[in-house]
């Protein structure tokens, strides 16, 4: 018999796809569950979408219909008061000749059949070699990084202007970041990553996730498949393979591509060149799925007990280490990777 997650997987490759959904009737209780398990993943307008190719008879109706409907609705919105903001922001860089990168979220939006349907939190957006001139750009020219970015708000959307495009604590990030940064010497009419610059940074960044929390939202793969499936003639798979050889994170790359196959019901055997083993592919999709992770070890725990707790930390996730951005070496060094 099929789970929730097994109802919610079909209706989201049926959105996905633009495809009815095959499915027997949903209880008025299971379509308010199947609501806030959608919700947690942040999927709802994309599985409403789903909903909207359904006939009548199999729609949820009433009260729940609407919990659906309205929530699509605030995402669309959302997405829309982003869209004039970036038409705010390109037309002060056109008038300033600064060239600017959109990232993330509003750069994949376009790959899904319904742009709007992609929850966008805020506008991330690189200005190459103009981190400074770029704060300024945006009214806000004393803005400091925090990491990899500043953030501010420009009629009440977040924006976060990139001094960086990924964390730089591991040999393979740094070498990512660089490889990126040599692909924007020209910055591109189209304000995105070339497509194998992209494929790089968006691998990276799902990875981050995991380094940081041992936690990876759906919607990172989602958008992983997304991408490549809009990109798949644009990327020869073997230059795509050898790139992330001489960066170090192919097996990320065979890991997550098997699974947005699965997600996004798409033919991505080309790319997958190597066997993952079929047991980290479950323990990946469990993850993603039950969004449960192994706490961070508090930093001001007495050394021995930390100590101990780091190293218990690093056995529980052991068996993701090949998927992960550092190296065994750089695992090893003051069991930096798990602080």
């Amino acid at each position: 018999m099929a789970t929730l997650t097994d109802k919610m997987f079909i209706l989201l490759r049926s959105s996905l796809n633009q495809r009815p959904a095959d499915i027997s009737p949903f209880s008025d209780e299971e379509w308010q569950k199947l609501f806030w398990l959608a919700r947690k993943h942040g999927i709802v307008t994309i599985i409403n979408d789903a909903i909207d190719l359904l006939p009548e008879h199999l729609k949820p109706q009433g009260d729940i219909a609407l919990s659906w409907t309205l929530s699509a609705e605030r995402t669309r919105y959302h997405y829309a008061h982003q869209k004039e903001v970036l038409q705010q922001i390109d037309e002060k860089a056109k008038a300033e000749g600064l060239p600017y990168v959109l990232l993330k979220g509003m750069s994949l939006a376009r790959f899904y059949p319904r742009p709007d349907s992609r929850p966008c939190g805020d506008i991330d957006i690189l200005f190459p070699q103009n981190f400074e001139r770029g704060n300024a750009l945006l009214g806000f020219p004393d803005a400091k990084a925090v990491g990899k970015h500043a953030e501010m708000k420009i009629d009440g959307v977040t924006i976060e202007n990139h001094r960086q495009l990924l964390d730089l604590n591991y040999d393979s990030q740094r070498r990512a970041e660089a490889y990126i940064m040599e692909s924007l010497r020209t910055v591109p009419d189209d304000h995105f990553l070339p497509p194998m610059a992209n494929m790089v940074y968006l691998l990276m960044h799902t990875v981050s996730h995991l380094t940081a929390r041992n936690k990876l939202p759906l919607r990172n793969v989602i958008d992983w498949g997304m991408f490549l499936r809009a990109n798949r003639e644009m990327l020869n798979p073997d230059e795509c393979i050898s790139t992330l050889k001489r960066i170090g994170t192919v097996h990320a790359f065979s890991l997550f591509t098997q699974l947005a196959a699965e997600y996004t019901d798409t033919d991505f055997s080309m790319f997958i060149k190597e066997h993952v083993p079929a047991k980290d592919v479950t323990r990946m999709n469990d993850l993603i799925v039950s969004q449960s992770f192994v706490e961070a070890v508090p930093k001001d725990m007495p050394f021995i007990p930390r100590t101990i707790a780091r190293l218990k930390r690093r056995s529980q996730r052991r068996w993701m280490f090949p998927y992960l951005p550092a190296s065994f070496k750089e695992r090893l060094k003051f069991l930096k990777l798990f602080h």
